[in-house]
């Protein structure tokens, strides 16, 4: 606790954020150590929620570390790009705390903000709703575009 009862804020350093993963990680009685990523720049997780895999990264920016979570959900379609974006861009306009992205041919829901202030259930919350939104529209899009899940391939 701060002065007048206030909750102490963090400086958001790499490492402070890192053991707040590993809190997270291990209120869901997981292995951080298990869940570790080899090789990501800077600090990197992943954990599976449904048919969905979710990616959590600390990482320097010359503005200060950055906590990235994203969930890569399927590919582009090869026909009707058109109405699939559109269904990106209707589905962008009612998500909160994340937004659905693409990376090469790949669509992803991503949540991203500078670790500066970031407390334990903010984190918590972030991660679960990538987690949610990813697990509820991959197969949703997959199906109504006949595209492959992300996992389909990866596996």
């Amino acid at each position: 606790m701060g002065l007048f009862g206030t909750e102490k804020t963090s400086k958001g350093t790499v490492d402070e954020v890192a053991q707040m993963i590993e809190r997270y990680f291990h209120r869901r009685e997981l292995n951080p150590k298990n869940q570790e990523l080899p090789g990501a720049e800077g600090y990197g997780w992943w954990l599976t929620e449904g048919s969905a895999k979710i990616y959590i990264f600390v990482q320097e920016a010359p503005t200060g570390p950055v906590l990235r979570i994203t969930s890569p959900l399927v590919y582009l379609p090869e026909t009707n790009r058109e109405g699939f974006y559109r269904k990106l861009l209707n589905i962008n306009c009612n998500l909160s705390s994340c937004a659905l992205a693409i990376h090469e041919d790949t669509v992803l829901v991503v949540a991203q903000r500078p670790t500066l202030g970031l407390e334990q259930e903010e984190l918590d919350a972030l991660v679960w709703n990538v987690a949610y939104v990813a697990d509820l529209l991959d197969n949703e899009l997959s199906c109504e575009f006949k595209v492959p899940l992300y996992s389909q391939r990866t596996s």
